[in-house]
């Protein structure tokens, strides 16, 4: 994907109700701050004029939440109403997430759980990072569960990774990001979680890949394009097929 631009935004799904698009790598959701003017919200307005809220700050109400960093499907409610149907799926735990990842090193186990506590850092110079549980600095701990299957081995610029699919079965922030780095494996390009050491790669490696969100008369199910493919990063150079994606999505459903 080329950079983000004020008009490239794609959409993936739409409706009277919802909007979903594939968010870009490294650009924000919202700002308040006046020198980011390239945001996700502002490629909204810029797209669609006529659908943005003047009853919300930010024009569009943000159904959940995806970090600067990371890319892929994020649904967008255009009305109070749908906002309420998606929230309460949410609630319920009735939404399924999927993430696709490449991770530093070769995952040795096909599939684990990752249930390690994450908590607010509180050691200077790191407060904007969460971190696990009996670790420094590790404020108010919650329990936090992952899920991760294995798909490809491989390569990126002649470095072992592995592509993996990460289900996030709990909501804390940066969860996937912290709980790759606590077993070993930090994502490619995470350049907060490797403390400023992984700064290579033209971007964070973690895509929201899968969503399904069933609102009440209404079913979303996206799929935001594999962005982790030989044809879009020459850089990866998958190996060994351990499992194959479609197979493993049909699994979650």
């Amino acid at each position: 994907m080329e950079p983000g631009t004020i008009d490239n935004l794609s959409i993936l799904y739409q409706s009277s109700d919802f909007i979903v698009v594939n968010k870009h790598w490294d650009i924000r959701i919202d700002s308040k701050m006046w020198y980011e003017t390239l945001t996700l919200q502002s490629q909204l307005r810029h797209r669609f004029p006529e659908l943005a809220d003047p009853d919300t700050y930010y024009g569009f109400r943000f159904c959940h939440q995806l970090d600067f960093s990371t890319s892929g499907a994020l649904c967008v409610a255009l009305n109070k109403a749908a906002a309420g149907r998606a929230y309460k799926c949410f609630k319920e735990r009735l939404v399924t997430k999927a993430y696709l990842a490449l991770v530093r090193g070769h995952v040795s186990q096909s599939r684990m759980t990752i249930r390690y506590a994450i908590g607010k850092n509180t050691t200077e110079g790191r407060t904007h990072m969460m971190c696990i549980d009996g670790t420094e600095g590790c404020e108010n701990p919650k329990p936090c569960q992952s899920e991760l299957i294995v798909l490809e081995h491989g390569s990126y610029s002649g470095d072992p990774v592995t592509k993996v699919l990460l289900q996030p079965l709990t909501g804390r922030t940066h969860q996937l990001r912290v709980h790759c780095s606590a077993i070993g494996h930090p994502i490619v390009g995470d350049f907060t979680y490797s403390l400023g050491q992984d700064s290579s790669p033209y971007r964070m490696m973690l895509h929201a890949y899968y969503l399904r969100i069933p609102t009440r008369g209404e079913l979303i199910e996206v799929r935001a394009p594999d962005p982790f493919v030989p044809a879009m990063d020459g850089n990866w150079e998958p190996r060994h097929v351990t499992r194959r994606l479609e197979d493993t999505i049909q699994e979650l459903k």
